[in-house]
């Protein structure tokens, strides 16, 4: 059986779980076939019981990571950590800071980075939004490595890696991508704060993509999500 068999019959017994677009559908099948053509790109945490992307019963682990990752709200949660107690004795002794308003700076901080995790995965959702009309498929379910958007045209496989920030990036990620034919964009340039939509390679470009956008995503997004997010 062809490897988009596998994945039509795994799709049809989703179906009564997700309710997916066709052109979601159409993503993950492009997913799968670019495992299938590059299985070095598959990236798992467990080095044991490896999904083999060429068995119906690989591509079915693939697929509930994949939608699990598309269906899941991101919305941001608060860490789940204790803040350390020095840290607003300091800003008090330091900055002159009262009690009080150590205390609400320290539950805004929290609030800030919480919000901050969260902008990466909702940047490659509005990407998702706008890209995959014209043929993108997003590769969520953090199982493709160092590739977060794939496109097939003419043969040829193209590849992005995509960054809010210019400083997020590791070494490690940044070596993966050496010799290879990722293209790379980052939303916004860490020492200035500006954004960088008219910076896109040139096969992103001619999408719909700006600043204006991702906002607007986002806002609806969350007024969407926020409830379902707080069910988590």
């Amino acid at each position: 059986m062809s490897i988009e068999n596998y994945c039509n019959e795994i799709l049809s017994e989703l179906t009564p779980v997700y309710d997916m677009e066709a052109s979601l559908k159409e993503a993950f099948i492009n997913v799968i076939k670019y495992l299938n053509q590059y299985p070095e790109n598959l990236s798992v945490r467990s080095k044991k019981n490896i999904p083999d992307v060429k068995t119906k019963e690989g591509i079915e682990k693939l697929a509930i990571s994949y939608f699990a990752g598309f269906y899941s709200p991101t919305i941001p949660k608060l860490p789940q950590t204790v803040p350390d107690e020095m840290v607003s004795f300091i800003m008090r002794k330091v900055f002159g800071y009262s009690k009080e308003e150590s205390d609400i700076i320290k539950k805004t901080h929290l609030e800030s980075m919480a919000s901050e995790n969260a902008v990466g995965t909702l940047l490659e959702r509005y990407l998702d939004s706008e890209l995959r009309k014209s043929g993108w498929a997003w590769c969520c379910g953090n199982f493709v490595k160092a590739i977060d958007f794939i496109k097939y045209e003419n043969g040829v496989w193209y590849e992005l890696q995509i960054k809010n920030r210019s400083n997020t990036e590791n070494s490690s990620s940044s070596k993966i991508r050496e010799g290879t034919s990722i293209h790379k964009w980052y939303r916004t340039e860490a020492s200035t704060g500006e954004t960088m939509w008219n910076q896109l390679p040139e096969i992103m470009k001619n999408n719909n993509l700006s600043e204006d956008g991702f906002q607007a995503f986002v806002e609806k997004y969350l007024e969407d999500n926020i409830n379902l997010g707080k069910g988590n």
